[in-house]
């Protein structure tokens, strides 16, 4: 019985943990379609310019998050060693100049594909997605019903 009671736990564990996935891989995917709605809005691109500016810009975006977890910089410094933290700051300088050398090589690509104005804008729309994604983030929060707390001792 003990056995069956186990098996039994396991596969509800396994069946909680497959649906956790897909909704995690629909957040993503929901939050991709607002992207490039938000930024193909802001950016006023025509359906040829779309097509060319995405794959530019995905790419770019991979390079980025690939240099993150390359240097990954998040240490506390207050517990570092003088030598260590000269490390640190070394680290953290390569890691600015592959990043401005990274934007550098974004820019250089895509005002092959877009007017200069509209490279120009990038920054300034990163931002605004930014903020209007944290945005939509909070209202959804605020719109749910509070959860309630199951615990011990309430």
């Amino acid at each position: 019985m003990k056995k069956t009671m186990a098996w039994m736990a396991l596969l509800l564990l396994g069946v909680v943990i497959c649906q956790a996935q897909p909704a995690k891989n629909r957040m993503e995917e929901r939050i991709a379609a607002f992207k490039v709605n938000f930024f193909t809005h802001q950016l006023q691109l025509s359906p040829e310019e779309s097509q060319k500016f995405w794959p530019i810009y995905n790419q770019y975006e991979k390079d980025k998050e690939n240099l993150r977890n390359q240097y990954r910089l998040d240490r506390r410094i207050e517990l570092m060693s003088d030598e260590e933290v000269a490390d640190f700051i070394s680290q953290h300088l390569e890691f600015e100049e592959k990043m401005v050398a990274l934007k550098r090589d974004f820019f250089n690509q895509v005002r092959e594909v877009l007017p200069i104005r509209k490279v120009a804008m990038i920054p300034k729309v990163e931002q605004r997605f930014k903020k209007a994604l944290l945005d939509e983030m909070r209202q959804r929060r605020d719109d749910r019903p509070p959860r309630r707390n199951f615990n011990r001792n309430g």
